[in-house]
């Protein structure tokens, strides 16, 4: 009974490492160095101009779970060819609201793509120095920029 036991750990600890290892590709330009786990789901992929959406967040977290520092979202990653300032802007959405935009370099990475999907994203809430200011930030739930393909 005992060598049933100790051959059974044996045999999970080479699955759990043959795991860790499995996955080992490289993350996009935009991976963060302190990610987020929720669920057992890595948030790394940051998106960029959140800043301009702070109203589109605070919406979406009052909406959802006002009381939690970070929440999981359903969000939307879509190309945005016809605007004026960038013609290979891809916006992320959640609930419908412009939450942010991919940074300039993924998005050229991905032009030629007609981008629409959903992912997984995590969003964040950040107290500033004036304490009834808050500050919310956005991140997906990307291995690598390929996923968006």
């Amino acid at each position: 009974m005992g060598t049933i036991i100790i051959t059974l750990v044996i045999g999970l600890l080479i699955i759990l490492f043959a795991r860790k290892f499995q996955n080992n590709e490289s993350l996009s330009t935009s991976a963060s160095e302190d990610a987020s786990f929720v669920d057992n789901v890595l948030y790394t992929f940051e998106i960029v101009r959140e800043s301009s959406y702070q109203t589109n967040l605070k919406t979406i977290v009052e909406n959802t779970a006002p009381a939690s520092k970070l929440i999981e979202v359903a969000a939307r990653v879509l190309s945005e060819s016809s605007n004026p300032s960038d013609q290979h802007a891809i916006r992320v959405e959640v609930q419908g609201l412009t939450v942010g935009y991919l940074n300039s370099q993924d998005a050229k990475q991905l032009a030629g793509h007609n981008i629409d999907k959903k992912v997984s994203a995590a969003i964040t809430s950040r107290k500033q120095t004036n304490p009834d200011q808050v500050n919310y930030t956005v991140k997906l739930a990307l291995k690598q920029l390929d996923d968006l393909r």
